[in-house]
């Protein structure tokens, strides 16, 4: 509905976005592992001082956040490429036909002796 009040939707751009999304994701752990080290070279070199400890705890609590974060990355990434094949496949669906359904109200139409029974005009002459 470009232009409309709705949205348009790229599903290309979508697997991109979510593709990318993943593959950041993956390389994040890896990344944080490296925090380690410099961490507690740093914090040893601290000891004694309290600003040792916090030091640690800092980075502990900064790497579990970042692969928490990795983690959400990796899950939205999957979720948008999933909603961008859900989008292709939709276009590919045949429409959607209507069933019938008795009609609660007994609807005449003007002008007919009809009576709609199940979407269809039953002529009773």
């Amino acid at each position: 509905m470009a232009g409309g009040t709705g949205f348009t939707v790229n599903p290309r751009e979508l697997t991109a976005a979510g593709t990318n999304a993943v593959a950041v994701a993956g390389k994040v752990p890896d990344e944080t592992a490296k925090l380690g080290d410099p961490t507690d070279k740093a914090a040893a070199s601290l000891t004694g001082w309290k600003s040792g400890t916090a030091l640690q705890r800092c980075g502990t609590a900064w790497k579990t956040l970042l692969d928490e974060l990795a983690g959400t990355m990796k899950d939205a990434g999957g979720h948008l490429v999933t909603c961008a094949h859900t989008y292709v496949n939709a276009d590919h669906l045949p429409a959607p036909v209507a069933t019938d359904a008795p009609d609660p109200f007994d609807t005449r139409i003007v002008g007919f002796n009809a009576r709609i029974v199940g979407g269809s005009p039953i002529d009773h002459a």
